[in-house]
C-alpha cells in the first residue's frame, strides 16, 4: 500500500538547472523615479529608502554598506 510513497517522475535534468542570466554590471545609467530608492553616492549600492518628506518634495535614505546618509528632491528624479 503507498500511502507516503510516490512514483518519482523521471525529470530532464537540463530543464531543472537551466537559469537566466542578467547581467548587472551593465553601466546603464539607472532610471531614478519618485518614491524609490536610489544608488547609493559613495559607493554604488542600493540605498534604502528611509522616508518621503511629501511636504517639501524630499526622499531621506541611506546606504547599509557603507552607512552613507543622503536626499534626493522630486525636481532630480525622473518621473514617467
Amino acid at each position: 500500500m503507498g500511502l507516503f510513497k510516490r512514483a518519482k517522475e523521471k525529470v530532464d535534468s537540463a530543464d531543472v538547472h537551466d537559469e537566466a542570466v542578467i547581467d548587472l554590471t551593465a553601466e546603464k545609467a539607472p532610471k531614478v523615479e519618485w518614491g524609490f530608492p536610489t544608488r547609493c553616492p559613495d559607493c554604488g549600492d542600493y540605498g534604502y529608502l528611509d522616508r518621503i518628506d511629501v511636504v517639501h518634495e524630499v526622499m531621506y535614505q541611506h546606504c547599509p554598506t557603507c552607512w552613507a546618509k543622503w536626499e534626493t528632491s522630486r525636481s532630480e528624479t525622473i518621473d514617467a
